[in-house]
């Protein structure tokens, strides 16, 4: 493995057999955000496209969690290369520390640019209580990334609407540092994850790579959620005073 520090801390990117990222990929990366849409989204592309596992991300504050997936041990902050398709996937299976994720993500922007990624896309999800036409998503790109925009036919973020956490700091990064990178968010339901919407991200994914990401685990997982959620209301309905009395 080589270790590949960027600036002088606690965060450094831990590369299998030396990786070399291939110069002009594509980098996809989402948090957990609303509807954990943009994790969701990413995790499930590398399964279904069996990516390679490549490198890691080390911080100061590492989470001190681990788990196992496919019998196989997984860390926190994973990369994956889909060499087919020349996308690299960063997976965060946990937000960075809240005391550093700005130096966090300052510095993986800074790996971002030294790598000469062609373009870097951030998914994520959008309350859906601020939808007010037929479209499914919006989209919030850098400076760099406008002459990439047509490709994708996404309406742009509304103005008065705000893009938060790690996202956002991302976004910010992408601009300051005038790297391509666009946020893009799909509608998704508040307060629990929203695999439908995550399965909407994967096949407008699917449709400007033609890459073949199947989308019906997703889909399943999303009807199995609002099923529990439509039960967890009813119970709740049942047991609220205010519905004890006629």
């Amino acid at each position: 493995m080589a270790f590949v520090a960027t600036k002088e801390s606690g965060f450094r990117i831990v590369m299998i057999d030396d990786f070399k990222i291939p110069r002009g990929a594509i980098l996809i990366t989402g948090w957990h955000g609303l509807g954990e849409v943009g994790f969701l989204s990413t995790a499930h592309l590398v399964r279904t496209l069996d990516a390679e596992r490549v490198g890691f991300i080390k911080s100061d504050m590492l989470p001190l969690f681990v788990s196992m997936e496919n019998e196989r041990l997984v860390l926190p902050f994973e990369i994956y290369s889909y060499e087919e398709k020349n996308m690299i996937f960063f997976v965060p299976r946990f937000q960075p520390h809240q005391s550093e994720q700005w130096g966090f993500i300052e510095k993986l922007a800074d790996w971002i640019v030294e790598q000469q990624f062609g373009e870097v896309l951030l998914l994520g999800g959008l309350d859906a209580s601020f939808k007010e036409d037929e479209e499914e998503m919006r989209c919030v790109p850098t400076e760099a990334y406008k002459d990439k925009l047509d490709k994708w036919s996404i309406p742009i973020l509304e103005e008065g609407l705000f893009v938060a956490g790690p996202l956002a700091l991302m976004l910010a990064e992408l601009e300051i540092q005038g790297a391509p990178g666009m946020g893009i968010l799909t509608y998704a339901t508040r307060g629990r994850p929203d695999p439908r919407s995550a399965a909407t991200m994967l096949e407008k994914i699917n449709e400007v790579f033609g890459v073949k990401a199947d989308t019906d685990q997703l889909i399943e997982e999303s009807k199995e959620i609002e099923k529990l959620e439509k039960m967890r209301k009813s119970i709740e309905a049942d047991t609220d005073p205010s519905q004890m009395y006629l």
